[in-house]
């Protein structure tokens, strides 16, 4: 059964980028990592084409090491809230980068809240 999610997971998710959100991703892309604000447009768009080929990839992992979807959300929150975003900044981004990158089933259905980020991200970084 784990290897026909996984696989489900693998099909919906290759490399889906739909540039719908990129302007959008972008900007606040450019909010958290300030070493990308004097980027072309176009070194824009391979900055964002490369974060959703990462994502997928530490997306991968964590199914592949048997941790939920929850988890990896968790683990993205995480990541973006150490390279310094607000936790507005950070929910701000992870829902246009996650459409972005065709990943949008993945946090309509796995995220809980912001606060709930919030609590764990204090958790863990505490």
């Amino acid at each position: 059964m784990r290897k026909y999610i996984f696989l489900i997971i693998l099909l919906t998710s290759c490399t889906s980028y739909n540039d719908t959100y990129e302007a959008e991703t972008s900007i606040m892309y450019k909010n958290i990592y300030t070493e990308y604000e004097n980027f072309s447009d176009r070194q824009m768009t391979d900055q964002l084409k490369l974060e959703c080929n990462i994502l997928e990839d530490e997306m991968l992992l964590h199914v592949e090491d048997g941790l939920t979807l929850n988890y990896f959300l968790e683990y993205e929150y995480y990541k973006y809230r150490f390279k310094g975003g607000t936790p507005e900044e950070v929910e701000s981004l992870m829902f246009p980068l996650f459409y972005l990158c065709g990943l949008d089933e993945i946090i309509e259905k796995h995220w809980n809240s912001l606060d709930f980020q919030e609590e764990k991200y204090k958790k863990l970084s505490g």
